[in-house]
């Protein structure tokens, strides 16, 4: 269960690290427009930070758990791709039977090893997950969060968070859920 790490900085890890520490490009969360006002925090947020609309999140975050729940398929499956900055952890396909996770294996073209702890995740198991993530985030100083959801489905396909604050290093972590299949 060791993770990949590489010696030269992965463009998804870069992309995403990049628009973490660049103005408030994942402030607003979701696609929907930044309503959250400039804040600051003890130990100072980064210059234009914007807090995120915790209100708005969370709202899209139930629209899109109910679309899931309306249709939720009992077999499927899909592949993750996760960032604990500053490691990359390789793609894992997840398949779901059941409605339980009866499989994780390396995604096709990936190498590694599978993380089990952080990829063996159903998609309700993924929607609990980001609740209690916005839920401690509403409660940080800077916090930084995005999300994007299927449109059909409702299944997450992207959720990241961390902190907007001046002196970030690492702790920005990210997954991207693709090739989603009904079985």
């Amino acid at each position: 269960m060791t993770p990949s790490v590489r010696r030269t900085v992965p463009r998804v890890l870069l992309t995403g690290l990049l628009t973490a520490v660049t103005g408030a490009a994942l402030a607003g969360g979701g696609s929907g427009h930044q309503t959250g006002a400039p804040t600051t925090a003890p130990f100072g947020c980064r210059a234009g930070y914007v807090r995120p609309d915790f209100r708005a999140l969370n709202a899209q975050l139930t629209q899109a758990r109910a679309l899931w729940t309306s249709q939720r398929p009992t077999n499927y499956t899909y592949d993750v791709n996760q960032i604990a900055a500053p490691v990359l952890f390789p793609g894992t396909r997840v398949t779901v039977r059941g409605g339980r996770v009866t499989r994780t294996t390396l995604a096709p073209g990936q190498e590694g090893t599978v993380n089990p702890a952080l990829s063996a995740r159903t998609m309700d198991a993924r929607f609990d997950e980001m609740a209690a993530t916005l839920n401690a985030q509403a409660k940080a100083p800077c916090p930084i969060v995005r999300q994007t959801f299927d449109p059909t489905y409702g299944y997450p396909t992207r959720f990241a968070s961390g902190l907007g604050d001046e002196g970030i290093m690492d702790g920005f972590g990210e997954w991207n859920i693709s090739n989603f299949t009904v079985n």
